[in-house]
């Protein structure tokens, strides 16, 4: 996945019809750490980058995908600390904590936001738009 051509705030950004594709690395998780409503601001850029590009705007709403990029964060991370209280973990369980924690890593690295016609998840996030204020607020991306 090294085809990310846009940047903001050096996070990787890819761009596909219909489709954008969020690098979720350090630059990622140091811009949602600064003292404004990072998945918000990136939310809308990329919005308007995509726009920009494909002359037409993605079939997603920037609440929408704002939490989905909170929510991917928030579970890499998790799985981040899982692995740090491994030597805590019953010998027998820590080959599938391990496989578990590398599986929702591997799901986790490459943030997928896609349209609803083609993202099976798309109804999920779409679905906790209502509560984006509180969302935002509970991940310390208060608006």
């Amino acid at each position: 996945m090294d085809n990310f051509t846009g940047e903001y705030n050096n996070i990787g950004i890819q761009y596909e019809d219909r489709v954008v594709r969020i690098k979720a690395d350090q630059a990622l998780y140091q811009f949602l750490l600064e003292p404004s409503c990072g998945s918000y601001l990136l939310a809308k850029h990329i919005l308007k980058e995509y726009r920009r590009r494909f002359h037409k705007p993605l079939q997603i709403s920037v609440h929408s995908l704002a939490i989905e990029i909170i929510a991917h964060v928030f579970v890499d991370k998790l799985s981040v600390k899982v692995s740090g209280f491994l030597d805590k973990v019953k010998t027998d369980l820590r080959k599938p904590v391990i496989a578990a924690v590398n599986s929702i890593h591997r799901h986790t690295e490459i943030i997928d936001c896609g349209e609803e016609a083609i993202d099976n998840n798309r109804f999920i996030w779409d679905s906790l738009e209502p509560f984006h204020a509180m969302i935002y607020a509970l991940a310390g991306d208060a608006s």
